[in-house]
C-alpha cells in the first residue's frame, strides 16, 4: 500500500498537536519524513504508530488558559527577594 504522504500541518491537525511539535520530531530524528523540494511530508499512518510506540510528543497541549500563578510565588509582588 503506497503512503499518504501529508505536509506537517496536516498531521499534525489529524494528531492533535502543534505542526511545530510534529517538525521539532523530524529534526530530532524521532519521525521520517519526505524531503520533496523544500517541504516536507509525513506518512500519517508511520507517524501515528511512531508516538504511539514512542508516547511521542512530549509536549503537553494546552487548553489556551494560563494555569494560576501560586499564591506567594516567586513570581508575586509581595515576594521577598532573594
Amino acid at each position: 500500500m503506497k503512503p499518504t504522504l501529508l505536509s506537517a500541518k496536516e498531521v499534525a491537525q489529524e494528531l492533535g498537536v502543534s505542526a511545530q511539535s510534529i517538525r521539532r520530531a523530524y529534526w530530532r530524528g524521532e519521525i521520517p519524513a519526505y524531503r520533496i523540494s523544500a517541504m516536507l511530508y509525513f506518512d500519517l499512518e508511520r507517524v501515528q504508530r511512531i508516538f504511539l510506540a514512542k508516547g511521542l510528543p512530549r509536549i503537553v497541549r494546552h487548553s489556551g488558559a494560563r494555569p494560576p500563578a501560586p499564591a506567594g510565588g516567586a513570581h508575586s509582588r509581595n515576594a521577598p527577594v532573594r
